[in-house]
């Protein structure tokens, strides 16, 4: 069977490595290949997909279990030794190489997105931009299956989504990005917690929802202040980033920061993704949407 191995991701941290991941997955599906991604070693013993790859991609993925920041030292030292690596296989099978790479972010799209020429058994994926809307939504039952959670990890976000259930009659996911955003590009893109909650506020009234029967389930890589959110029902979650992605997928839609994070959860649990903005939000343009969309509002993330 053919194999399509991805090889570099650009070094991205998880979400982006997913949409990514999904991509080539889906383009494997397309053309009867089996993925292999020793690029996610950082996140395999999270997914069940770590059972199908080789004893390499097991070896290095052994380090990692639990999820911590590419600027963590254990994660600089494995990806310093994975780009030895990588120049290694590079060396030896160039005709094979695939690379999405570029200064300008164009994306590369993937059949059944787009046609691709290529008879090579061996495929090996650099960068990444690849994408595959059109696999996406033509397999996704098969990703959302393979792409699912430890067990471990599915049974404690179920828990804790049936658990507010009991309380709540409406979930809403909130996801706000603050770590690196602090100085990513002089602090554009991060929202403050008074704004967030200003934004959730904004919702409910646009929604016409009931304040009192409705929650909003925090996630953030930074500390949170509960006593900013006062007049909100809020759940502040103290899981991991894995957890954390997949738990945001089974609310009813995810308010979050312009990143792929976000996003992905949107696309996962077929749900919509309003960007926090510190701007006017454009409350018209969320109208109707009940589902995943591609929001022209997420500047970050190439689609």
């Amino acid at each position: 069977m053919k194999k399509n191995i991805i090889l570099k991701n650009a070094g991205g941290e998880l979400a982006n490595q997913l949409w990514n991941y999904v991509s080539i997955y889906a383009y494997s599906l397309e053309v009867g290949a089996r993925t292999y991604n020793p690029a996610f070693f950082e996140y395999h013993n999270f997914f069940n997909l770590l059972k199908n790859e080789n004893y390499l991609t097991r070896l290095f993925s052994m380090f990692f279990q639990k999820p911590q920041r590419r600027n963590h030292w254990i994660n600089k030292v494995f990806r310093f030794k994975y780009k030895i690596l990588i120049k290694i296989i590079c060396l030896f099978n160039k005709n094979n190489i695939l690379s999405s790479e570029n200064k300008t972010n164009v994306i590369f799209y993937l059949p059944p997105s787009k046609e691709l020429a290529t008879k090579t058994h061996k495929q090996y994926f650099l960068g990444w931009l690849f994408r595959n809307p059109v696999g996406l939504e033509k397999y996704r039952n098969e990703i959302i299956e393979a792409f699912k959670p430890k067990f471990n990890i599915e049974r404690k976000i179920n828990n804790i989504i049936n658990e507010q259930k009991k309380k709540y009659s409406c979930i809403i996911g909130l996801h706000i990005r603050q770590g690196d955003y602090k100085i990513f590009r002089n602090g554009k893109y991060l929202i403050d917690q008074y704004r967030a909650r200003q934004i959730c506020h904004e919702y409910i009234e646009n929604k016409k929802l009931n304040n009192q029967t409705t929650l909003f389930i925090i996630t953030s890589d930074g500390k949170m202040d509960p006593e900013i959110f006062n007049g909100l029902n809020i759940y502040i979650s103290k899981e991991n980033a894995i957890a954390d992605l997949f738990l945001l997928s089974k609310t009813e839609g995810v308010i979050g920061s312009d990143s792929s994070f976000g996003h992905f959860a949107s696309w996962y649990g077929n749900i919509p993704h309003i960007v926090l903005k510190n701007e006017t939000i454009d409350w018209n343009y969320y109208q109707n949407k009940n589902k995943y969309f591609t929001n022209k509002y997420l500047e970050l993330l190439p689609l």
